[in-house]
């Protein structure tokens, strides 16, 4: 089958092509020509079509579309870009999602959609009692999420075949992609918020599936890893920081808010896609062994880069501020 595969290059990306060249499929690449991602296409040199472009322009993804009997869906801008600069995470997630699914309506081919969406699409986890379901309501919390809504709707209305796929926390081992932002999100989650970790290479192999599954067309499937894979954010941290070589933070670094991640009924999306495989614990092991060299290269400034870390935590710095605020009532009522 000929498969367009939009975000070719990026975390879900190089999975997606692996697994699409595995099952035969012929695959074409959309995606932009930055130097990282040059980089990263030099490994499937001669295998598979390149087209490099902007999914903000309207004429290039025509052209990429064109031909094409089905299209995984994977270009996105993700948090925290979509609050940092909202009309660029618009234009390229909901009016990019839109330039894609308008050049499918015209093709004669009628071309599959494969959308990666996110289970972010049915709001914070303490809203509801585990697992959630793909027929939960759709509560929107913030821009992405509502890009996701968006997104879906329009390509539910298309008239062309599609099926959704509502992602869940995919996170590949060998990222080196955190930055400060990144940080300071990740501090202000409760630990005890529940998550269900899927493999990036579960969900290219649930996203290949879907393409030579009838009956999965028309619906919309939460993708997750499966009981092995329920863990809370606590478990997460403890694994990428002592990955890093810099241990677990002090529980008084992290917030109290929610985030939109829940452990997921997954009964019938593995009924039909067969893509769960990897575990949680798999995933611990596999960021050890890829932060390697960096943990060593921490082990001799552990206590530096624990403070240097936690500069970006905002419950940590704002302890100074509580306790005089505390002690300021406290004289108060002496007084």
């Amino acid at each position: 089958m000929r498969v367009l595969l939009t975000g070719a290059f990026g975390n879900l990306g190089i999975a997606a092509i692996e697994e699409l060249l595995r099952q035969d499929h012929d695959v074409r690449c959309f995606d932009i020509a930055s130097k990282k991602n040059k980089k990263k296409a030099k490994q499937f040199n001669g295998r598979i079509e390149i087209i490099w472009g902007d999914i903000r322009n309207r004429e290039t993804v025509n052209g990429a579309v064109d031909g094409q009997e089905a299209i995984i869906h994977n270009a996105a801008v993700l948090p925290p870009v979509t609050d940092l600069q909202p009309e660029l995470a618009r234009a390229i997630n909901v009016e990019g999602t839109r330039y894609v699914i308008d050049a499918a309506k015209v093709s004669s081919l009628k071309p599959l959609v494969i959308y990666a969406s996110s289970v972010v699409v049915h709001g914070a986890g303490k809203d509801s009692r585990p697992p959630i379901k793909a027929s939960n309501p759709l509560k929107p919390t913030d821009n992405y999420s509502t890009h996701k809504i968006e997104c879906e709707k329009i390509i539910e209305e298309s008239g062309n075949p599609w099926v959704a796929l509502r992602i869940g926390v995919s996170l590949d081992p060998n990222t080196r992609d955190a930055n400060g932002d990144a940080f300071r999100k990740m501090f202000n989650v409760t630990p005890e918020t529940r998550l269900e970790y899927v493999n990036p290479k579960d969900v290219a192999l649930a996203q290949v599936n879907a393409l030579k599954c009838p009956e999965a067309v028309g619906k919309a499937f939460l993708i997750g890893g499966g009981e092995t894979c329920q863990v809370t954010y606590r478990d997460l941290f403890d694994a990428i920081f002592n990955a890093l070589g810099i241990g677990m933070p002090p529980i008084d670094a992290f917030g109290t808010d929610s985030f939109y991640t829940d452990w997921m009924d997954t009964e019938e999306s593995q009924r039909l896609l067969k893509y769960q495989q990897g575990t949680f614990e798999e995933y611990r092991k596999e960021l050890m062994r890829s932060m390697g060299i960096i943990r060593w290269s921490v082990f001799l400034f552990r206590p530096l880069v624990r403070w240097m870390i936690l500069r970006y935590s905002e419950p940590w710095q704002s302890r100074g501020k509580k306790s005089k605020i505390r002690n300021s009532k406290h004289e108060t009522i002496i007084n």
